[in-house]
């Protein structure tokens, strides 16, 4: 007696839309790259404003082989993923941390209210001159500015999760005989997760942002200080090589972290 598997409906229709995404997300950048070529052929903009894309792509090889300012270009990207990596870790451990208290505990709430309502609104830059006055321009100064951005982030997208977890789930706990740490890592935490990924993917961006102006504070090295470096001296095939890696290092990121996002939070859907 032999059996067949008849084939599920929603398999093929599943199949097609993620075929469609995938299409539909490399349709995006080779449309904006035609353009850009276009441009730069019909010289409907200077080149010294912007450079044609072989002209960052032969610049990137040059800094791949000879580097930049005397420094290989393997040392300029590990030192921006050190300072970024660093900062992005502490700010993300501990904005979690204190977010999730704020969600659950009103006295902690309390307590972070005001300071975190003022600082959220200050952009980065503005706190460059204070961070150099009490820290100097070294490595310390350019972590904590990357660092207190992504802490900010973090704590209130934790909260928010914190706080999006239903009482009929906690009382249903409750009446279960769970403890506190039980209802914090099976019914508090996983409603926060959502939450908490997003902030993850938001705060990665808004780090490798924040690295180009951490890196005004000085020093001679990182993919900050190249993009900064070659605007000074209108090398804009240099300056858009740079950006190009951040922006490279920052897909590659985001992608890791949603990928990791889809298996931590399954529920939430699949892109």
């Amino acid at each position: 007696m032999s059996s067949t598997s008849s084939p599920v409906p929603g398999n093929s229709t599943e199949r097609r839309e993620r075929l469609a995404y995938l299409v539909l997300a490399a349709l995006s950048p080779l449309f904006l790259l035609g353009v850009w070529v276009l441009a730069t052929q019909q010289g409907w903009v200077r080149s010294v404003l912007l450079p044609s894309p072989a002209d960052v792509f032969t610049t990137l090889q040059e800094m791949v082989t000879q580097g930049y300012g005397g420094i290989g270009l393997a040392t300029h990207i590990g030192a921006s993923l050190m300072r970024v990596g660093t900062a992005f870790v502490a700010g993300s451990l501990l904005g979690i941390t204190i977010g999730m208290l704020r969600g659950r505990v009103a006295p902690i709430d309390a307590l972070w209210l005001v300071p975190s309502e003022l600082l959220r609104p200050i952009p980065p830059l503005g706190l460059i001159p204070l961070f150099i006055l009490w820290f100097g321009i070294g490595e310390m100064s350019k972590i904590l500015l990357i660092f207190l951005s992504v802490f900010l982030i973090m704590m209130i997208n934790a909260q928010a999760g914190a706080r999006s977890c239903g009482q009929d789930a906690l009382r249903a706990a409750q009446t279960l005989g769970a403890n506190r740490i039980q209802i914090f890592r099976h019914v508090v935490l996983p409603s926060a997760l959502p939450q908490i990924v997003t902030g993850l993917r938001v705060a990665l961006g808004t780090a490798l942002s924040i690295l180009v102006a951490s890196e005004l504070l000085g020093g001679d090295r990182g993919l900050g200080f190249i993009v900064l470096d070659a605007s000074n001296f209108f090398r804009t095939a240099h300056v858009f090589a740079g950006i190009a890696i951040i922006g490279a290092i920052g897909l590659i990121s985001d992608r890791s972290l949603a990928t990791l996002g889809r298996r931590w939070v399954h529920w939430e859907g699949k892109r």
